[in-house]
Parts: C-alpha cells; sequence; structure tokens
C-alpha cells in the first residue's frame, strides 16, 4: 500500500495523482487520450438574387438577342439601316443617265448635182430652228437656245420663216449649202400626273385650230371619232389620262417601220406599221377628235447616242413628237411633249432640234416634207452630210425608266 507524500491519502496502482489533494504521484505518467479529427461540416451560402442578377433565371443567349434586338430597334440604328437599304437599292437599280442639257455644234453640208448631163433649177428648204418654247407652246422656260446660226452661201426666207437656196444646174456642174447651229437644248420633264390634270371642258379658248382637220390629221374621220370615243371611256374626261390611253394604244398596236412620205391615219389603222411622223399624225388626229388641241412639232434627232465626256451623237435624221395642251388643276395650262417612236410619255431628253412647229396650216405641214424640188429638163437632187463638230453636256438626271 502506498501513500501521498503530501497529504497521506491512500492511493490506487492506477493513480497518477492523489484523488485527495490532487499532488502527482511521482514515476506515473498520464494517460495519452486518444483524440479523433472532426469532420469539417460544409456549409451552402443561399443564393441571393437580386434585380442585377439576371444571369440567374435568363440565359446568356437570350440576354443577347435582347440587347441586339434593342440596338436594332433603336431610332438612330433604324435610320441608319434605311439609309443602307436605300443606298443598296440604288446600287442594284439599273438607271440612265440623262443630261440635263447639252450644248451642240451641228453641221449640215448639202451637195446638189445632177442625175444626168442636162439642166434643172433646183430649191433647196429648211426650217430655221429658233428659240424654243414658241407660240402655240407655253412653257415658260427656255429649252431651246439658239446661241448663232452660221450659213453659206445666204438664203431668202419664205413666206414661212423657212430658209431657202435656189439656183440652176448644168452637166456635171455642183451647187454646195452648208449650215451650221450652235444651240443648247434642256431635258423637258416635268412632274405630272393624272391628278394634277383638269379635263377637257377645262381647255382654254385660242387653240380651236388644232382640234380641226389639217394635211393627214383628220379628226373628222369616222374611225377616229370611233377610237377617240374609246380612249375617253373611263377617264372622266381627264386630258392626262385620255393621253396616256392615246398613247398606249399606239405604242401596243402599232410596229415601228420607217418610211420616206407620211402615211394617212387609214392607211396607219390598215397596215399596223408606222414611223414617228404616222404615229403624231394619228395620235394628233385622235385626241383632236376627243377635244384636246394637239399638233406636230418637227426637227432632228441623232439616231446614235453617247452621252459620255464629250457625248457622241451621230446620224442625225428628221423627227417628228406631238404636243399637246393640258388645263391643270390649279387652273393654269402647259403644253407637253409625246415622242412615240422613242416611247416618251410626257417628256423629252435633250437630244434634239427643233427647228418648226406647227401652226394649223395644212399646207405649211405638207410643204416641209417637201424640201427639195427641181424642174428642167434633167432631175436635180442632193446629199447630205450632218455630223456634230463639239458636243458638251451639263448636270445630270438619274431615271429608273425612260
Amino acid at each position: 500500500m502506498q501513500l501521498c507524500d503530501t497529504c497521506g491519502f491512500v492511493l490506487n496502482e492506477s493513480d497518477f495523482k492523489c484523488a485527495n489533494c490532487a499532488a502527482p504521484i511521482p514515476n506515473r505518467e498520464a494517460p495519452v487520450e486518444q483524440i479523433q479529427a472532426r469532420t469539417p461540416i460544409e456549409k451552402t451560402a443561399p443564393k441571393i438574387i437580386t434585380p442585377r442578377n439576371l444571369s440567374g433565371y435568363l440565359p446568356k443567349k437570350t440576354i443577347i438577342l435582347l440587347l441586339v434586338v434593342g440596338i436594332l430597334l433603336a431610332p438612330q440604328t433604324q435610320s441608319l439601316m434605311n439609309e443602307s437599304l436605300d443606298y443598296w437599292d440604288e446600287m442594284n437599280t439599273p438607271y440612265y443617265n440623262i443630261p440635263e442639257s447639252i450644248t451642240i455644234n451641228l453641221i449640215r453640208n448639202f451637195t446638189i448635182y445632177l442625175e444626168n448631163s442636162k439642166s434643172a433649177e433646183y430649191e433647196l428648204i429648211l426650217g430655221k430652228p429658233e428659240n424654243r418654247p414658241s407660240w402655240p407652246q407655253q412653257d415658260t422656260n427656255l429649252w431651246q437656245e439658239i446661241n448663232q446660226i452660221n450659213v453659206n452661201p445666204q438664203f431668202e426666207e419664205n413666206e414661212v420663216g423657212r430658209m431657202k437656196w435656189s439656183g440652176q444646174l448644168k452637166d456635171d456642174e455642183r451647187a454646195y449649202v452648208s449650215v451650221e447651229y450652235e444651240l443648247t437644248v434642256n431635258t423637258i420633264r416635268p412632274e405630272l400626273t393624272i391628278e394634277d390634270s383638269g379635263t377637257v371642258e377645262e381647255i382654254p379658248e385660242g387653240y380651236e385650230i388644232y382640234l380641226d382637220d389639217e394635211w393627214l390629221i383628220e379628226p373628222s374621220l369616222p374611225e377616229i371619232q370611233d377610237l377617240a370615243s374609246e380612249m375617253t371611256n373611263g377617264t372622266n374626261g381627264n386630258v392626262i389620262h385620255i393621253l396616256g390611253n392615246i398613247f398606249d394604244y399606239i405604242s401596243s398596236e402599232y410596229i415601228y417601220q420607217p418610211s420616206s412620205i407620211p402615211k394617212s391615219c387609214p392607211e396607219s389603222m390598215e397596215s399596223g406599221y408606222g414611223d414617228c411622223d404616222d404615229f403624231a399624225i394619228l395620235f394628233s388626229s385622235i385626241a383632236r377628235a376627243a377635244g384636246i388641241p394637239t399638233w406636230l412639232e418637227l426637227g432632228k434627232i441623232p439616231a446614235f447616242i453617247d452621252n459620255r465626256e464629250n457625248c457622241d451623237l451621230r446620224d442625225w435624221g428628221g423627227h417628228a413628237w406631238v404636243n399637246a395642251l393640258v388645263p391643270l388643276s390649279d387652273g393654269t395650262s402647259t403644253v407637253v411633249s409625246i415622242d412615240l417612236a422613242n416611247s416618251y410619255f410626257l417628256w423629252m431628253p435633250p437630244y434634239r432640234i427643233s427647228d418648226w412647229v406647227d401652226d394649223g396650216n395644212g399646207d405649211n405641214l405638207y410643204s416641209y416634207y417637201y424640201l427639195f424640188s427641181s424642174q428642167g429638163t434633167g432631175k436635180a437632187t442632193y446629199v447630205e452630210n450632218s455630223y456634230v463638230s463639239s458636243c458638251t453636256t451639263s448636270g445630270n438626271i438619274k431615271l429608273t425608266e425612260l
């Protein structure tokens, strides 16, 4: 038995300190306890959803799509897109470039000679270009300006105001006439629609002569009267509407075929063919029968046109187109141009020279088509060589259709 050295209390063999005074017992050590490692408890932090944390319940692709849609719907983006689409359409839309005006020097050289070795007297008569518009045309803007006309030899002016050269040839003799025109011509393209037009009843007075029969223009013919009734049907008398119907009728029902002498309306209607003169005569006849004052304008146009850079205009020949009086809904009136052979309705490009406007006198219209005459034991004739010595363009008009 062992006693505590401090207090004398009885010690057990397993004690390492006194149970009474807790004094340590010499040569005895406290037992080592096996400490088991604790496994840490994982804690999950709660996920707090706020308005700024949309990705928690919207997919990222949806967010990107919404942003793109928002950008596309923005007014600034819409404006930019519309401009881009307009530019793209413009790049992919074919168009015609028409100069606003051209200034040209046209030279016409005539050589007059005998077809045999006898003799003959001759007369060469040419229309004299003047500034346009001129009566009965009503436009206020000058669209043809004559800068100068040079001739050699000098001409006589006849009763109609045309230039006349006359003389006599024998055997191998020849005569030469040279005419040079320097002029500026503008494009005529008024912004007119059916809604701008007045009616036949609103046509002003003073144009009655352009409702009557004239050389080859025959509104009194029964077949022309019937056509006029068809052209006015359903138009309520709207003048531009009627003119458009006549234009469409001739354009769709007749085939262009050149000829030297104009045909009458019955001849054109029977054959189904015609050229610029025939179409203009038929158009004027129908329009006059419908009560619309209409007349011919005559001059020259080129058959070959290249308006790039210095503009190349070649193969000039005679041409006829139509003028028509149109009352407007605002109480005024205007004169429009219609070229059936070239499909120009209510407008004209600048590639033309006007040298005579029909004055309503059938004899003067007839004589225009017979510019050369010969009398004698022989027969005189002529050849013409026309060309443009210079040409410049000004301005540019883009047209998607002619």
